[in-house]
């Protein structure tokens, strides 16, 4: 991914890949969270996802300009640059979005790949769940290199895979959706809860910042922070409009529906299509827990290594996976929806008010006192 090898345009690209691989995780793949945040609003979830993404990318966009600015390539000091010089008081928040992150993404992917057992295989959601955590926690300790080999490819096959049912499913639902264009249906809700929700998808959104700040050592310029936005934005905001264009069409049923894209393929009634989608999404959630379970594995590792906690390198590891992974599937019982609404919902608030927002007043603020204290002492940014 270096700009020397790939250019500003391929850096700037490769990190808008990134953002778009975090935020494609369980809830996105499965439709849920689009049915949670936008289109049970009804008609003005076609373009609220890409104001939403336009917002979130302005954000990430000042991260970024304040990581190649400050050289802070971890969450921590790069919380002490955003919110110096008040850092003591606000420094738990990243440390506090990471924990949250992995719960959330871990217990959604256990809960996701759940409820996909459930509705493809017919296995009770209990048996399902656990048979999941433990999948889980084998392949965190026995598969890594495999399954960082899978992880690599896990979202171009996703992206094939949910554009093909898009086209089929924007086709099938094609009046449905004109209908409810023509009428501006709403489905009983107003238009400032959808403002509203959309604002909370973004503020539990914005800790995404942490997995791009973290490999964003070769970004040189504000340009390349620039074009990062325009990608970015443009990925994530037309992917997210196009599934909920596509979810649109099925409304109002779809939104009684826990797995909402696999309700779509089996009404579109093509079977090898139905087990591509169950297959890839499976493997999706999967990669996404076993991600996540190495980021916990990373963090808390050095904690035991301190407090002088099992003295075998291997026996950390998978004391710190096995309790990740047994938290997180004590927090699946409460089912995928639950956890989209409230768990994420809840994430929202703090990202929106202590993510986002700072990112986007204090970081202009002080990458425009960087840049004019540049311009001052003739300093050069691609230096």
């Amino acid at each position: 991914m270096g700009s020397q090898k790939t250019g500003p345009i391929g850096t700037a690209f490769a990190m808008a890949a990134v953002w778009f691989a975090t935020h494609s995780g369980g809830g996105f793949a499965t439709g849920n969270q689009e049915v949670n945040f936008f289109v049970k609003y009804g008609w003005v979830s076609v373009f609220l996802p890409i104001i939403a993404m336009l917002i979130l990318g302005w954000g990430h966009r000042n991260a970024l300009v304040l990581a190649k600015d400050f050289k802070t390539y971890d969450y921590k000091s790069f919380g002490d640059a955003l919110f110096h010089p008040y850092e003591k008081y606000f420094s738990g928040v990243f440390e506090f979005g990471f924990i949250m992150l992995i719960a959330c993404g871990v217990s959604t992917s256990i809960a996701g790949a759940g409820a996909l057992l459930k509705s493809s295989l017919g296995i009770p959601y209990g048996i399902g769940i656990v048979a999941v955590g433990i999948t889980l926690l084998l392949l965190t300790i026995f598969g890594s290199n495999l399954i960082i080999k899978v992880l690599k490819y896990k979202t171009y096959f996703l992206i094939v895979t949910l554009l093909m049912l898009c086209v089929l499913g924007i086709q099938m639902g094609a009046f449905n959706f004109q209908h409810i264009m023509t009428t501006r249906e709403a489905f009983g809700t107003n238009f400032g809860d959808a403002v509203w929700y959309s604002l909370i998808y973004i503020g539990f959104q914005a800790f995404t910042v942490l997995p791009i700040i973290s490999v964003s050592h070769n970004i040189k310029t504000t340009k390349e922070c620039n074009m990062f936005m325009l990608f970015g934005t443009l990925l994530n905001g037309v992917f997210l409009a196009v599934i909920c264009i596509m979810l649109l069409g099925f409304s109002p049923e779809v939104l009684k529906q826990t797995l909402p894209v696999y309700y779509v393929t089996t009404e579109l009634g093509i079977p090898w299509l139905k087990i591509l989608y169950s297959v890839i999404l499976f493997v999706a959630l999967l990669g996404t827990g076993i991600s996540l379970v190495f980021s916990s594995v990373a963090r808390f590792e050095p904690v035991l290594v301190k407090k002088n906690i099992l003295n075998s390198l291997r026996a950390r590891r998978i004391a710190i996976s096995f309790i990740t992974i047994a938290i997180c599937t004590g927090i699946s019982v409460f089912g995928l929806t639950n956890i989209v609404v409230k768990g994420y919902g809840s994430v929202g608030y703090i990202g929106l008010l202590f993510v986002l927002l700072p990112e986007i007043v204090v970081g202009t603020i002080k990458i425009r006192k960087n840049a004019k204290m540049r311009k001052e002492q003739g300093i050069s940014e691609a230096v």
